[in-house]
C-alpha cells in the first residue's frame, strides 16, 4: 500500500473507490432531475448465497491489479498460495510458503516470500520456474514487485530497490543507497523512473532514477504527496509545515498548494496556491485526485477521520474565491471515478454523476458506510455492519446483499457474470443479478 503522508491521499483509498470525472454545477444553476432511490426496504433485501467462500490472508485488499487470469483466481490463505476456478472455487494448485501474488501475468504469477525471495511460477500449474534472494531475512517491514515496460522493479523497505529481468530472474541491477521505507514506484515518466519514500514519517523525497541502470538522477524533499504527470511535470501537493504544532497558534496558508516539478531534473518550476485561509496548522488532505482540468480534494482536521466534503478546483486557476463544495450531498465517501462521487447522509447513500449532476439514491441500513465501489451497471457498498449490498446504478434499487463481516474491502472484480469480494479475511464469489450482466 503506498505510504500517505500527513494523512495525504492522493489515489482513492484502498477501502474506498477504484476504477476510473466532471464539472458540478450550483444548486442555482444545475439542471438536477429527480432522485432514483431504492423504496425497498433494507430488511426486505434478499440475500445472496455465495457460489464459493474462501479464507485470506487478507493482502490482497491492498492490489489494484486483478488476480484473475486463465480461469483462475489467485490469492493466498494460511501461507499458501492458491489458484482457485473462477466458477467453483476448486483449487486447481497450491504453492506452500507462497504470499499473495505481485504480479500475475498469463504466464506466470510472482510473489515474494518472508525469507526474502522473489519466486515466479507457471501460472496454469504453480509450477516453480525460478527464485532469487532479493532481500535479506526475515523481511521484517515489507517488500514489494512491479512489472514496468518488462521490468521487474523491487523495493524493499528495510533499504534499497533493484530490477530483475522478468523471463530469467537474473539481476539487471541494484542500487541500496535509496531508502524506500514506506515507499512507492510512483511511475516511469519521460525516462525517468521515479519512486518516493518517508524521511521522518512527515516529510516525503521523490527521487528520479536512471530505469537501465539504477543510478540516482535527482531528489527532492518536503512535505509532499504524488499527485499526477502531466506534460513533462510531477504534480505534487504540499501541505504545511506545522501539523504538529502545539503552540496553538493560528498558522495563515491555503486549502491546497500544487508544485509543478521538472520530471528531468527534479528542480521545481511553480507553486500555486488555491484558496487562502486563516488557519491551516490542523488541516489534513484525506483525498485528492486530478481528473482532466480539475482537482478534486477532501480536506479537514488531523484529528477527525471522515465526516469531511468534497470540493473541486479548477487547475492553473489559483483563486481567493470558494472552490465547488459538494457538501449538500452530505459527508464524502468515494470517488469522483467514472464520472461519479459518493455522499452518505444518515442512511442515505448518494451518488452524483459530475457531468450532469443526475442524482442516484440508496436508502440503506443506518450504518457508516466503509466501501462504495462503481464496476459496470452496479454500485457496491459495505457497511460497517457487516453487510455489503449490490445496487442497480440506474434506479438505485438494492438487488441483493451478502453477509460478508467485514470491516475492510479490496478492490471488486467480476468476470464471467461473477462478482469477487476481497476482505480483510475473507474472499466471496457471489453470481451477479441478471440486471446487472
Amino acid at each position: 500500500m503506498k505510504y500517505v503522508p500527513f494523512i495525504l491521499k492522493t489515489v482513492i483509498s484502498s477501502s474506498l473507490l477504484v476504477s476510473g470525472a466532471g464539472i458540478y454545477l450550483s444548486s442555482a444553476q444545475a439542471a438536477v432531475t429527480t432522485p432514483a432511490s431504492s423504496s425497498t426496504t433494507v430488511d426486505s433485501i434478499t440475500t445472496i448465497k455465495p457460489l464459493w467462500h474462501d479464507k485470506a490472508d487478507g493482502q490482497g485488499i491492498y492490489s489494484q491489479q486483478a488476480p484473475i487470469a486463465n480461469g483462475l483466481f489467485y490469492y493466498s490463505s494460511g501461507g499458501t498460495l492458491k489458484a482457485a476456478d473462477l466458477t467453483t472455487g476448486k483449487v486447481k494448485w497450491s504453492y506452500k510458503n507462497g504470499t499473495n501474488p505481485e504480479i500475475i501475468t498469463n504466464n506466470s504469477v510472482f510473489f515474494i516470500t518472508y525469507e526474502g525471495y522473489l519466486v515466479k511460477v507457471n501460472a496454469q500449474t504453480g509450477k516453480l520456474l525460478w527464485k532469487v534472494k532479493a532481500a535479506k531475512d526475515p523481511i521484517e517491514i515489507g517488500a514489494f514487485a512491479e512489472l514496468v515496460n518488462g521490468v521487474i522493479y523491487f523495493r524493499n523497505e528495510h533499504g534499497g530497490i533493484a530490477a530483475y529481468h522478468p523471463v530469467t530472474g537474473k539481476k539487471i541491477w541494484e542500487n541500496k543507497d535509496i531508502p524506500m521505507y514506506v515507499g512507492s514506484i510512483d511511475g516511469l515518466y519521460n525516462g525517468v523512473l521515479v519512486v518516493s519514500s518517508t524521511v521522518d514519517n512527515r516529510r516525503t523525497q521523490f527521487f528520479g532514477l536512471d530505469p537501465a541502470t539504477g543510478k540516482k538522477l535527482w531528489r527532492i524533499q518536503g512535505f509532499y504527496s504524488f499527485v499526477a504527470y502531466r506534460d513533462g511535470e510531477l504534480l505534487l501537493r504540499e501541505q504545511a509545515n506545522a501539523a504538529n504544532d502545539a503552540s496553538n497558534v493560528p498558522l495563515k496558508g491555503y486549502q491546497l498548494t500544487l508544485v509543478h516539478v521538472d520530471v528531468k531534473t527534479g528542480k521545481a518550476k511553480t507553486k500555486k496556491n488555491y484558496k487562502p485561509l486563516e488557519d491551516v496548522s490542523r488541516l489534513g488532505n484525506y483525498f485528492t485526485s486530478l481528473q482532466g482540468s480539475y482537482l478534486y480534494t477532501v480536506d479537514g482536521g488531523l484529528d477527525q477521520w471522515g465526516g469531511h466534503p468534497l470540493y473541486r478546483f479548477t487547475l492553473g486557476q489559483e483563486t481567493a474565491s470558494e472552490p465547488k463544495s459538494y457538501e449538500e450531498y452530505g459527508n464524502w465517501v468515494a470517488g469522483p471515478v467514472n464520472n461519479m462521487a459518493f455522499f452518505q447522509k444518515d442512511a442515505q447513500i448518494t451518488g452524483v454523476q459530475m457531468n450532469d449532476n443526475r442524482i442516484i439514491s440508496f436508502n440503506g441500513p443506518d450504518s457508516p458506510a466503509l466501501s462504495v465501489q462503481f464496476l459496470g451497471e452496479g454500485i457496491y457498498a459495505g457497511y460497517e455492519n457487516g453487510y455489503f449490498y449490490i445496487i442497480n446504478a440506474e434506479t438505485g434499487k438494492a438487488l441483493g446483499k451478502v453477509k460478508t463481516g467485514a470491516q475492510q474491502y479490496g478492490t471488486l472484480f467480476s468476470a464471467n457474470g461473477i462478482l469477487y469480494i476481497q476482505t480483510e479475511h475473507d474472499i466471496f464469489a457471489i453470481s451477479l443479478p441478471k440486471e446487472l450482466n
